[in-house]
């Protein structure tokens, strides 16, 4: 089995460990500043604007940290992302600690904690191709996914708790520290990333353009935002529907997070077991079971039913990014990885700005509303997937 070879790769192994505890550290900060969000507002536009704000940094310096994840070694450009992250996170439980923060100073140090994700995501998705080779890169993605949604299946539910039993920056200071070590773990592969020697024949906005102008990443990158706006969106939303759908508390709210990223495990998992996957069906089916679960959410009452419907329409989630990343990456050559996974990261920002939208479509109409048409529109644009296919066959990816 493709997971067990890969894991046999000392430097792999290493990764895999390190981006599992950032995983823990971003799944207990996500949890605890969603929650603290709605709290101090008991808005959901804040809560979409709170996503909003960091989207709008990473998206904005997205390309700029794809152009230092192709010109320096990946994973200390990792380290220092993850550094200052790991500040930002820890001025925020201070802050809550001693009764000082509000709203204002949340938006401005999320909006910080987005500039410091944009050099990190092209970077950490990079360094993958690198450490297993392209053959195995749908593998090596799934594997990765797998464990970084594995903690994140348990981690929100330890969260919820720690939030409701004990406090909001308890959970804020484990996740400080859970960034210390993936800072440890990751220093020691400091020199295994590789430095291109040919990043100064093309100016950034002219290896953009390069970038661009071919068809199959065109394709793919409005699939991504299509998938980053309306499936991901639905964690951006979780503490609204969450807390007015199925009347859950905080620990309840952990749950149902945790759901949704073991059912992205499962799926990353049974991707990595098998060999000579058919990406191209593989991404065709995802995008349409995650459609049609969305919508059939949309009129879900009973909160165990709706935990359960969560976990799937994230297990197809799930499947649909391992399939777009693997294909983005393979669609140019390796020195420009860097730039167009920031593309991908820019859709991902893209997001931030759906769950402000959502948040405030939810205020008028409901949030029920704001989930269904996510389904629908999913549905209805699946047919792009065809043009994808049509042109990876071509440029022999497969």
């Amino acid at each position: 089995m493709p997971i067990f070879s890969l894991l046999k790769k000392k430097d792999f192994r290493v990764y895999i460990i390190a981006n599992s505890v950032n995983e823990f550290a971003f799944m207990s900060r996500l949890t605890a500043i969603g929650w603290l969000s709605y709290e101090i507002s008991n808005s959901p536009t804040f809560v979409g604007l709170i996503a909003a704000v960091s989207g709008l940094s990473m998206s904005a310096l997205s390309i700029f940290g794809g152009v230092l994840a192709d010109k320096f070694s990946k994973p200390k450009v990792m380290f220092v992302s993850k550094l200052g992250e790991s500040i930002f996170i820890l001025t925020i439980a201070l802050l809550l600690q001693f009764d000082n923060l509000n709203k204002s100073n949340l938006l401005i140090l999320m909006f910080l904690n987005g500039v410091m994700a944009a050099p990190y995501i092209p970077s950490r998705m990079g360094f993958i191709k690198e450490l297993v080779g392209g053959k195995s890169l749908l593998s090596g993605n799934a594997v990765d996914f797998g464990f970084m949604t594995l903690v994140g299946s348990f981690t929100p539910a330890i969260a919820g708790i720690i939030i409701e039993r004990f406090s909001i920056q308890l959970s804020l200071y484990l996740a400080f520290i859970a960034y210390c070590i993936h800072n440890i773990l990751i220093l020691s592969l400091r020199n295994k990333g590789t430095v291109y020697q040919n990043n100064n024949k093309l100016k950034i906005f002219e290896s953009i353009g390069f970038i661009l102008r071919l068809h199959i990443v065109q394709y793919l990158l409005f699939t991504m935002l299509a998938v980053a706006v309306l499936v991901w969106n639905m964690e951006t939303l979780s503490p609204v529907f969450a807390k007015d759908i199925f009347k859950l508390g905080a620990s309840g709210f952990g749950i149902l997070l945790s759901l949704g990223c073991l059912g992205a495990a499962i799926a990353s998992f049974s991707i990595a077991s098998f060999n000579n996957i058919n990406i191209n069906k593989l991404l065709t089916v995802s995008i349409l079971c995650a459609g049609a679960f969305i919508v059939i959410f949309s009129f879900v009452n009973n909160y165990i039913l709706g935990m359960i419907l969560y976990g799937v329409i994230f297990a197809f989630g799930a499947s649909s990014e391992n399939a777009l990343s693997t294909l983005i990456q393979n669609s140019v050559p390796d020195s420009m990885r860097g730039r167009v996974i920031s593309l991908q990261a820019l859709t991902w920002g893209f997001s931030g700005f759906a769950g402000l939208l959502g948040g405030y479509l939810s205020e008028i109409y409901g949030i029920r509303i704001v989930i269904l048409i996510s389904g629908i529109v999913i549905l209805l644009i699946s047919p792009i997937v065809k043009p994808i296919s049509t042109n990876s066959k071509r440029m022999q990816i497969m």
